[in-house]
């Protein structure tokens, strides 16, 4: 298992109370559930949108989206910063 770090920014970070969090995992679909399970039912709830949809969250690892690189099944590495967003819209 690898040590990540975990920012949370707007929305996501309301829902975890927490603006940045280290965790470990191997994989990102270890690290979402490790989330849930910490800070519960409405946190779950968001990172369920972690996979796709029209209001997906945005998860970057090391600066890069994860969706494009692997999705849930990215492995992780030893010291990964992981970053979490909420959908964004504007004009």
């Amino acid at each position: 298992m690898a040590r990540i770090k975990v920012r949370m920014f707007a929305t996501v970070r309301e829902a975890a109370g927490a603006s940045e969090v280290e965790l470990e995992a191997s994989s990102m679909e270890e690290l979402l559930e490790s989330l849930g399970q910490r800070f519960g039912r409405k946190m779950s709830e968001m990172l369920s949108r972690a996979s796709g949809g029209e209001n997906r969250l945005v998860v970057l690892v090391n600066g890069r989206n994860a969706q494009l690189a692997g999705g849930r099944h990215l492995r992780l590495n030893e010291g990964d910063d992981v970053a979490l967003f909420p959908p964004v819209s504007g004009g």
